[in-house]
């Protein structure tokens, strides 16, 4: 087209963008933006909802934003991909000033994935307020109840603590598919309501619809949390031949931290030599976690020995064995782990805590004094200290 003096148009390019789908594609990507930017292309929607994507896919989010911010007239889809891309890539805060941007600003309405997009938001958040000011407008507007946005609420709701709103809505919907069951199964699950979510899974089957392997990590979730162990086993043990799900690593996590939590730790760390997938770090961790909340010295050391062979240049094994002696009054052997600790030259990483004010999060690392506050942090810890010991209380 170049040799022929001929000048690509918008569709020409939106052609060749649709090639450009992964990271390795990102500067054939950046090449086209160029050209798009010299002809003066990115303020259409056409273009910028497509390059918006392609970055996305990509994973360059500031490169996404500019796409955003360039188009001259934003439709619907604009806002919606700009809105997802927050969210995809954990900006959950950005992704509802956006929302409220589209609200306030312009003249166009929020669609069903305009409120799906800023649901699913809400709930990364935590945040009910904003949840459920858009469920108000949902109601208000002349909007049907769409499948998508129905999973999105039960999905807020239940991430936001209101089981049983989350219920309510489950029920209330005329059509449902198998998110929306899983949705209600992880929900319920989360919420310790072991036997309600496997109640919902038997129904689901009754339905004709045939469990995946989403659903099953809400069931195990739910046996976990609500103490179902045998329940839990049986179900794992049977999802290939009775269901044709393979169990994967996340099904062996579930059935990991369930059986931990029931002291069934010998049993767990057989389960977790029976598959290939078992070689991971935070299945083991979990159960050396476990090991030291039961006091089970034995096969702790098995599992921070496995550990340590797996990752030599982490300080959690020495750390979690450690107090696993300790919980067991073992003194002798704390002094030794810490010294294995320091002899194998691992540094422990500093722990630290974080909390939200006002929509932004605060992170507070042990022995870090950068922080940009960090003088009203010490006062503030005077006052604290101050106060306690005179209850005669003492910090840690």
């Amino acid at each position: 087209m170049n040799q022929q003096s001929l000048q690509p148009d918008r569709f020409s390019f939106v052609a060749m963008l649709g090639i450009c789908c992964n990271k390795e594609d990102l500067e054939a990507g950046y090449s086209l933006h160029c050209q798009i930017i010299k002809l003066g292309l990115d303020k259409s929607a056409f273009v910028g909802n497509v390059l918006m994507t392609i970055y996305s896919r990509c994973g360059s989010i500031g490169a996404v934003e500019n796409a955003f911010w360039s188009i001259k007239e934003k439709d619907v889809i604009s806002w919606n991909t700009f809105i997802v891309a927050c969210s995809h890539f954990g900006d959950h805060v950005k992704a509802l000033m956006v929302y409220r941007e589209m609200e306030n600003v312009c003249d166009i309405h929020p669609d069903d994935f305009t409120l799906s997009g800023a649901l699913t938001a809400c709930a990364e958040l935590a945040s009910i307020r904003h949840g459920s000011q858009i469920h108000a407008h949902l109601i208000r507007s002349t909007l049907d109840l769409d499948i998508g946005v129905g999973n999105a609420l039960i999905n807020m709701y239940a991430k936001c603590g209101a089981i049983e709103h989350a219920v309510h809505l489950f029920h209330s919907m005329p059509n449902r598919n198998l998110v929306s069951w899983n949705t209600m199964i992880i929900g319920l699950g989360n919420h310790g309501r072991g036997k309600m979510a496997l109640e919902i899974f038997e129904q689901m089957k009754t339905w004709g619809l045939a469990p995946d392997s989403i659903t099953f990590i809400g069931v195990l979730t739910a046996c976990s949390h609500a103490g179902l162990i045998d329940a839990g086993m049986t179900f794992f043990d049977s999802m290939k031949e009775t269901y044709g799900v393979s169990p994967q690593l996340e099904h062996l996590s579930c059935l990991v931290d369930m059986l931990g939590r029931a002291g069934r730790l010998e049993v767990a760390e057989r389960y977790i030599k029976m598959f290939p997938f078992g070689n991971d770090l935070i299945i083991w961790g979990s159960l050396l976690s476990s090991c030291r909340l039961h006091k089970d010295v034995v096969v702790g050391e098995r599992v921070a020995k496995r550990l340590l062979e797996l990752q030599p240049t982490t300080s959690s094994p020495y750390v979690l064995l450690s107090n696993l002696y300790a919980s067991n009054g073992r003194w002798d052997n704390v002094a030794e782990a810490w010294k294995m600790l320091k002899v194998s030259g691992v540094k422990k990483e500093p722990g630290h805590s974080l909390i939200e004010i006002e929509d932004n999060t605060q992170k507070f690392t042990v022995g870090d004094f950068s922080h940009k506050r960090i003088k009203e942090i010490k006062e503030i810890l005077t006052t604290l200290n101050f106060q306690t010991e005179e209850f005669n209380l003492q910090v840690i």
